[in-house]
């Protein structure tokens, strides 16, 4: 069974094309770094501007809006363009961005490469998952994707340390400088990689037809209800995330080396779903994100309350990432079946959706957590996920109904 406005005979072309979904997946990789890696080095930051750490953190702010805002307009504006040719101008964009932003004396001026950075970000995204929707049929998209948003898993197992490393050997400034280097790299590579053929224009970008695309997807109620999902988990995840280190160290007297290392282990239970995603396929997109969202309105609180204790806490790290892995990547493939002859418009609202969740829940995390601990983010989180868990059951109550 295909989803609905899937052309006909669509194939399965992820394996045809393996430099090209390789360097998709490395993009991913450097730009989903960003908002891993600006965090531990907020202090770094904040001393050379001579400003408050909580000061500094207005750099995650503006990035992500940006990002969120950034999303759907790219999206719609870029929808006639190759994907590969929207990846790698982002991908150019994102680099000169934190190339000059080690040139500036000025946190203001820091803030709007920030921002110009986190509209990159809001480029490259969507359009890699959209490739990954291009280059599979849907019995296969699960799969595809998996790969393609496996950089995620690449980010937090690798590039977030060694820039960690960098700054503490070097400085934050030469950090940013070598993932700008890394983004050029894989902007190179996508540029040579083979391509699949181009799907022919359909007309000029006029405002009216922009308009009548953003309203196509709204007024789809699966588009809708994917959004919305993504939005309430992915505000939960970062809710959870954004303290998960703090409170490591804090719980069992620990370095920022070793917190590092245990956040590290829940990357390497993404990349074990990510890599292995054929499997979701098999079981089918809604049921395993319903699974997922149900198992993690259980385990994140368990992960909050096992944070002192070593070893459980590590191996509850390792069961996030295996969960929320496997919802990230069922939703995603979802998102790629809603109005399929808008998949990059789809794409970038899921982006957008993202980093709305983690601007709306932020706040109310960051006030649970100062008030209550980390157990009372843990169930605000973990409520959150069985939430969204009833309004995927609806999407999938649909397509049986349909």
């Amino acid at each position: 069974m295909a989803a609905s406005g899937e052309p006909a005979g669509a194939a399965a072309h992820i394996d045809a094309y393996p430099l090209l979904t390789r360097a998709a997946m490395l993009a991913v990789a450097t730009v989903g770094a960003t908002i891993f890696a600006i965090s531990p080095l907020l202090p770094d930051i904040a001393k050379s501007f001579d400003i408050e750490p909580g000061h500094a953190g207005l750099l995650l702010t503006v990035y992500s809006i940006v990002l969120a805002l950034a999303a759907p307009v790219v999206g719609l504006t870029a929808k006639q363009l190759p994907r590969s040719r929207v990846i790698v101008a982002g991908l150019v964009v994102f680099a000169l961005a934190w190339l000059a932003a080690g040139q500036v004396r000025s946190f203001a001026a820091l803030l709007i490469l920030a921002a110009v950075a986190g509209a990159a970000t809001g480029t490259v995204l969507p359009a890699a998952y959209a490739l990954a929707g291009d280059l599979s049929s849907y019995e296969q998209r699960g799969r595809a994707v998996g790969r393609i948003v496996s950089g995620w898993s690449i980010a937090i197992l690798l590039v977030v340390p060694t820039m960690a490393f960098a700054a503490q050997v070097i400085d934050w400034r030469s950090a940013f400088a070598g993932l700008a280097l890394a983004a050029l790299g894989c902007a190179l590579a996508i540029g040579m990689a083979p391509k699949p053929p181009l799907a022919a224009a359909t007309g000029p970008l006029v405002l009216a037809a922009l308009v009548a695309d953003l309203r196509t997807v709204l007024a789809d109620r699966g588009a809708r209800l994917v959004l919305a999902v993504n939005l309430v988990n992915m505000g939960a995840f970062y809710g959870v995330y954004a303290f998960l280190g703090s409170e490591l160290r804090q719980a069992n007297g620990w370095d920022s080396g070793l917190a590092g290392l245990t956040i590290a282990i829940y990357g390497m239970g993404l990349l074990i779903v990510t890599r292995n995603a054929g499997w979701i396929d098999r079981i089918g997109k809604e049921r395993s994100g319903l699974m997922a969202l149900v198992g993690l309105g259980a385990w994140l609180v368990v992960l909050t309350l096992l944070v002192g204790i070593p070893p459980l806490a590590l191996a509850s790290v390792l069961c996030w990432g295996l969960l929320q892995g496997t919802f990230f990547t069922a939703i995603t493939a979802l998102a790629t079946e809603q109005v399929v002859r808008l998949r990059g418009v789809m794409t970038a609202m899921l982006s957008c959706s993202t980093y709305l969740g983690v601007t709306l829940f932020t706040p109310c995390t960051a006030w649970l957590y100062q008030h209550f601990g980390y157990w009372a983010v843990g169930i605000f989180c973990g409520l959150a996920c069985l939430g969204a868990a009833a309004l995927l059951s609806r999407l999938a109550a649909g397509a049986r109904n349909g």
